[in-house]
């Protein structure tokens, strides 16, 4: 009877590791609208790091994998990786303002499909509302973001983003506990699941 289902076990274990990145994302977030400067200087950098590093990787991995094909492609794609990385960490204020713009289109697109998202797969039973809102929260930002854009674009990022992590923190916390209270109420607590 229970084959196809977990067990409430497996539930709790799953849900616990949502929780602990709902609770990051919390924090981050309130960290991040607390000093929209700061964490949008923070983004900028860190995602100059990711470029560039995801650059170098690239460029190593052309020459690992150079009896294959495509080593053209990857080196100067690697090249080119690193190139927007180095500009991003020496450029901040104009990468800043780049980095807004695609902000606001991530959250129109992330605001849609997480709304989509809410009413079809009905995420969290009786909470799939606090997704639906979480995604409505973000489309707005998202808007937000492209008709207010270039200016304030310093403080944008990091108070959007902010925003956005602890919105989204909020809605996988309640929506991994409604989760463990319908696997407690309607699971097994052994490994009677298994038969």
């Amino acid at each position: 009877m229970y084959a196809d289902l977990p067990s409430y076990i497996d539930v709790r274990k799953s849900t616990g590791w949502i929780i602990a990145l709902s609770i990051a994302l919390i924090i981050l977030g309130i960290l991040a609208i607390s000093s929209p400067v700061i964490a949008s200087a923070f983004f900028t950098v860190l995602i100059g790091w990711i470029t560039l590093i995801g650059g170098v990787i690239r460029i190593i991995q052309a020459f690992k994998a150079r009896p294959l094909r495509g080593f053209w492609w990857s080196l100067v794609v690697g090249i080119f990786y690193v190139i927007a990385g180095i500009y991003i960490l020496f450029n901040i204020a104009a990468s800043v303002v780049a980095l807004t713009f695609a902000f606001g289109i991530l959250f129109v697109v992330e605001g849609i499909f997480t709304i989509i998202m809410a009413f079809t797969n009905r995420t969290g039973r009786g909470m799939s509302w606090l997704v639906a809102l979480s995604g409505i929260v973000t489309l707005i930002l998202g808007i937000m973001v492209l008709n207010r854009f270039p200016f304030s674009a310093l403080w944008l990022i990091g108070l959007y983003v902010g925003i956005s992590l602890l919105f989204n923190g909020i809605a996988f916390l309640f929506a991994a506990l409604a989760a463990r209270r319908a696997a407690a109420e309607y699971l097994p607590r052994t490994d009677e699941a298994n038969y």
